[in-house]
């Protein structure tokens, strides 16, 4: 059984060298900087940011950043995210389902390359745009878009 608890911006320092690699990938990928800084920077502007736990080990941090009627929803899970499919899978629904209340878009952008990322975001039901260039030295990344 997997726990929350509330994010906060100290909890950078500790997760961003527990990242699975295609996680660290996008965010250097992205361009904006170390990831510790830019989990730091996510957790500090989110409306709502939390840690899933597993016993004593951390999942994963998420969270959604609101601009206005906009929800930009984003999440990088440790290697220990892959023990726990089912529960991730309901949790993370379960998350959406309550954004689409807040939000009447939830928009961001995922790697081009990240296969199970998009995958997921599929079955949650994003629409994912064709890869454009946008990243850090041209990286290819696909727009998300949830119409709620």
């Amino acid at each position: 059984m997997i726990r929350l608890r509330k994010a906060l911006p100290g909890d950078a320092t500790v997760l961003a060298p527990l990242l699975r690699s295609a996680d660290f990938r996008e965010i250097l990928r992205m361009g904006e900087g170390s990831p510790e800084g830019v989990l730091r920077r996510c957790i500090e502007r989110s409306d709502m940011a939390g840690i899933f736990y597993d016993d004593e080990r951390p999942l994963c941090v998420f969270g959604v950043v609101g601009c206005l009627d906009v929800g930009h929803p984003w999440l990088v899970g440790t290697p220990h995210l892959d023990c726990v499919p089912r529960s991730f899978l309901r949790e993370t629904r379960a998350w959406v389902e309550e954004w689409k209340q807040m939000y009447r878009l939830l928009t961001n952008r995922v790697d081009a390359d990240y296969g199970s990322a998009i995958r997921w975001l599929e079955w949650l039901g994003f629409e994912i745009s064709e890869p454009e260039p946008c990243g850090l030295n041209g990286a290819m990344f696909r727009t998300i878009e949830m119409r709620c």
